[in-house]
């Protein structure tokens, strides 16, 4: 996760760039800020309240998961498609190793985790509902590949400990898919070399942060417990800022129609 699935939320300092911000130091300053303090807002609500904050970083990470990974484009559609398929990654990670699973939630948040499992619960009906709906509404060959990927998947998640399951999908696949539709943006506007410069320098930055809190962590709780918390809880601050860049001003802006002055 630290290694192959971090670098990819780093390619938001490429994206920065595509957008044009990066080149201008008010426009870079408002940027980083920005970022910056929603994930230290995050961190924060996280040390207030960190059954709640936990459970927002599921919900979040379940649509952003299946948005990554959803073909449909036919508003509503994709909607369901993204609960679905990241119902099933979250889902089906906890549901199917309860116990192992609810050892984790404890040393992430340190506290009860019965809220997080009426969560959890909910959501594998809800993601149920779905997978049904878009198999019904998707064409045979997408609805094929759909249940075939979704398939496999549980079949991993069902013999793999939770955390190996987390670390397979979050890398392989939900990391992999979004180095390949950044390519696909950046191509044009951003230089593969600067692509790598903003992605490692992101990268180092996010490490060395990570480090010295693992450090502070380790000499009060152990060095596991203090992996997890900062492995998770880091996670859950940068997720909120990529996903409002990546699902909400680069959707938008990808939506939007070409103009011609």
């Amino acid at each position: 996760v630290v290694f192959i699935g971090l670098p990819h939320g780093a390619m938001d300092g490429a994206l920065a760039v595509h957008f044009g911000w990066m080149g201008r130091p008010a426009k870079a300053a408002v940027f980083l800020l920005a970022y910056v303090g929603l994930a230290a807002l995050v961190v924060a609500a996280w040390a207030v309240a960190p059954v709640l904050s936990f459970i927002a970083f599921l919900a979040i990470s379940t649509y952003h998961f299946g948005r990554g990974d959803a073909t449909s484009t036919i508003f509503g559609r994709g909607a369901v498609e993204s609960i679905a398929r990241g119902g099933v990654v979250i889902g089906g990670i906890s549901q199917f190793h309860r116990a192992e699973a609810n050892e984790v939630f404890l040393t992430i948040v340190g506290a009860e985790t019965s809220g997080v499992w009426v969560f959890l619960d909910v959501l594998a009906v809800l993601a149920a509902v779905c997978v049904i709906e878009a198999l019904l509404f998707k064409q045979r060959e997408e609805r094929t590949a759909f249940a075939l990927e979704l398939g496999l998947l549980l079949v991993v998640f069902f013999t793999v400990p939770p955390l190996v399951g987390f670390a397979a999908y979050f890398c392989f696949i939900h990391s992999f898919r979004h180095f390949a539709s950044m390519r696909a943006v950046l191509d044009s506007t951003v230089s593969k070399l600067r692509i790598t410069q903003t992605t490692v320098v992101f990268t180092l930055l996010t490490w060395g942060f990570g480090l010295l809190v693992l450090a502070q962590q380790s000499a009060s709780i152990g060095v596991e417990p203090a992996l997890l918390k900062v492995v998770f809880i880091g996670l859950a601050a940068l997720t909120v800022p990529h996903m409002l860049l990546v699902d909400g001003v680069l959707e938008r802006s990808t939506q939007r129609p070409n103009r011609k002055d």
